[in-house]
């Protein structure tokens, strides 16, 4: 004999009725309604306006300070240097935004995420034509270094922002792998950017102001990819 509690049982785990023909027919046909198929941008298209946004941020910055006083010739060394990681940008997001089936593996990109940043933070410091004492930079130019770190901030989240909106919702099995070498290359190009647009030049300066951003942005790129680039 059942009682009126398995009544209410059966009632609550009963699988509900499917809708019938003509129903499921109109729900197909309102949803499909004035549906066009689309396709977005190819990756070889994404990859080429991602170098394309970096190199023209920092094509603009040297065009309007090039005539501020330097040290000696470091304007021309800037621009070859910039010309060199220009390339090493190219490579980065080739590496962690190639098409599919032709993607690296996980481990080569995380080596370089890991140690690109470390170089070019190398790279910044050797390139330096001058260095003062860390006593004298921490009394008199820490406060510069700061600010010029913070417009180096903007300028590599402006870079790092745009690959990230071309790319956005395109990695659904490393985003976190992928957002970190996007934010790697926003930092780099912010990097050299504020270096050509800088008139000081000195080791600590450079270093603390031009080039530790990549650290950073490596990790924030990390931590945004997992929720921008996931579909």
């Amino acid at each position: 004999m059942t009682t009126p509690d398995d009544n209410a049982l059966d009632d609550l785990f009963r699988k509900p009725a499917a809708p019938s023909t003509e129903v499921s027919k109109c729900i197909m046909r309102d949803c499909k309604k004035n549906l066009q198929p689309q396709r977005g941008m190819s990756a070889r298209t994404r990859l080429l306006l991602s170098v394309l946004l970096s190199i023209g941020l920092f094509s603009v910055l040297a065009w309007v300070t090039r005539s501020r006083e330097r040290i000696d010739d470091s304007f021309r060394s800037i621009l070859f240097g910039a010309a060199g990681w220009a390339l090493v940008q190219t490579a980065i997001l080739w590496i962690g935004l190639a098409p599919r089936g032709r993607r690296f593996s996980p481990k080569l990109r995380l080596v370089v995420a890991v140690f690109t940043p470390i170089l070019f933070l190398a790279y910044v410091g050797f390139s330096s034509p001058q260095w003062v004492s860390f006593g004298e930079f921490s009394t008199g130019g820490a406060a510069h270094a700061v600010g010029c770190g913070f417009v180096g901030m903007l300028f590599s989240a402006l870079i790092t922002g745009g690959v990230f909106l071309l790319w956005r919702g395109t990695d659904p099995l490393t985003p976190g792998l992928t957002g970190a070498l996007v934010g790697l290359v926003g930092s780099v190009a912010g990097g050299l950017a504020i270096g050509v647009g800088c008139v000081n030049q000195e080791g600590w300066h450079a270093c603390f102001s031009h080039g530790i951003g990549a650290l950073a942005f490596t990790v924030l790129g990390w931590a945004a990819g997992r929720r921008l680039l996931a579909p």
